[in-house]
């Protein structure tokens, strides 16, 4: 008997009974991985086309509102909003002048309670209407609202003050912060800036 007896060998990996199994006559793969499909799919899991695709995708918009509007999109009237632009704004200033004249008018008319009003009525007129309605009569009339910048609500009190502010001040200085508007991209002036807000199309 031989001192040195000769140790078992292993089966070659692939034979009949070992692991990784063979792989498929003709099947390019790495060694010890299985065929694709080698396992089946577990219970109850849906064979592959089992959904259908969501209405009208693909290549379909979502509708309106679908999503929430992102920053700057005002609520309520759909995205992108409608910014609007200085002649349309410059018209509505003109409406606005009209009327307040004729407030003014109407106040020296009627002498006692008139002078008293008048400050009132020549200050709290663009604060007042953009703050209890959105817009100026005249921005009504040529269907345009002042709205937030961040997220299109409504402007409180103390925005429409410093809105009125603003305008004040864009005309100090030769009307350039109203000018502003025609080439600012989302049509603010400089009370726009100061108060956070834009001026939209409502239709």
């Amino acid at each position: 008997m031989s001192d040195n007896p000769q140790q078992p060998q292993p089966p070659p990996a692939g034979a009949p009974g070992t692991w990784p199994p063979p792989p498929p006559a003709g099947y390019p793969t790495q060694p010890g991985y299985p065929p694709p499909g080698s396992y089946p799919p577990p219970p109850g899991y849906p064979p592959q086309g089992a959904y259908p695709p969501p209405p009208g995708y693909p290549g379909a918009y979502p509708p309106p509102g679908a999503y929430p509007p992102p920053y700057g999109a005002p609520v309520g009237y759909g995205y992108p909003p409608r910014y609007a632009g200085f002649w349309i704004r410059f018209f509505a200033y003109i409406i606005d002048g009209f009327i307040l004249g004729a407030l003014i008018i109407l106040c020296l008319i009627v002498v006692i309670v008139g002078w008293i009003a008048l400050p009132f009525v020549a200050i709290g007129y663009m604060p007042y209407l953009w703050w209890k309605r959105g817009a100026t009569f005249g921005q009504s009339a040529l269907s345009l609202r002042v709205v937030r910048e961040v997220d299109g609500g409504p402007i409180d009190g103390g925005q429409a003050v410093i809105r009125f502010i603003g305008i004040i001040i864009s005309g100090w200085v030769l009307y350039l912060g109203l000018i502003w508007v025609a080439f600012e991209p989302r049509k603010r002036g400089w009370h726009d800036m100061m108060a956070g807000t834009v001026v939209i199309h409502v239709n």
